[in-house]
């Protein structure tokens, strides 16, 4: 499959707005050494994150808690519990997937204000997930495994199919994503079996209590 050139104006990308109890990804943080880290987890309904609790996790993924200082974090999804080592200044998705394997993601999340940052979760069993652009005829992201994950930072603004394929095979897609300047989406498979979903999120942070 031909590659995405990140140089193309077509290649571009965005998301929806937050709701209403999360903050652009955007916005200025404090500390420039936090860290942040975020539960990607399509069969939970609730989450925790050190302090941070999630009782309504929608379309399996909670905005980034701001981590300050702390050199381990303890997450909970579901009945996944695992306690993780994190570095400053960096992006981090903890992934579950179909048969309950989770794994830290580190997210190579930009926040270029001329750019939009996509990132793509495989939770599924297909060995190798690749995120697919029909408009650019191009792969956006490849070679995703089950239980992780893949980013790239793409120009904006453009509305944009994307499809979600297991070789050359469409397995799920998401049509008509927004994508704008200064935000980004989280795009997630999940199924078994021959049976798969995707689903569309903004990147957003929790706000601070």
């Amino acid at each position: 499959m031909k590659r995405i050139h990140l140089t193309l104006p077509f290649l571009i990308l965005a998301a929806s707005t937050v709701t209403a109890q999360d903050a652009s990804l955007y916005e200025d943080v404090a500390n420039p050494n936090s860290s942040f880290v975020r539960v990607v987890d399509a069969t939970a309904s609730v989450a925790v994150i050190q302090a941070a609790s999630f009782d309504r996790v929608e379309k399996g993924v909670t905005p980034y808690v701001v981590i300050d200082g702390d050199k381990e974090v303890r997450i909970t999804s579901g009945e996944t519990s695992a306690t993780e080592a994190i570095q400053p200044a960096t992006f981090y998705s903890f992934v579950v997937g179909a048969d309950g394997t989770s794994a830290l993601v580190v997210d190579k999340i930009t926040r270029n204000p001329a750019q939009a940052d996509v990132t793509f979760y495989n939770l599924s069993d297909i060995a190798l997930a690749n995120l697919y652009v029909p408009q650019a005829k191009a792969v956006a992201i490849e070679g995703v495994a089950p239980s992780s994950g893949g980013a790239v930072a793409l120009k904006a603004p453009l509305t944009l199919d994307f499809e979600i394929r297991d070789g050359e095979t469409v397995v799920a897609s998401v049509p008509a994503v927004a994508l704008k300047r200064r935000e980004g989406v989280a795009i997630v498979l999940s199924g078994t079996g021959g049976t798969y979903t995707a689903t569309v999120s903004p990147n957003a942070l929790a706000k601070q209590p």
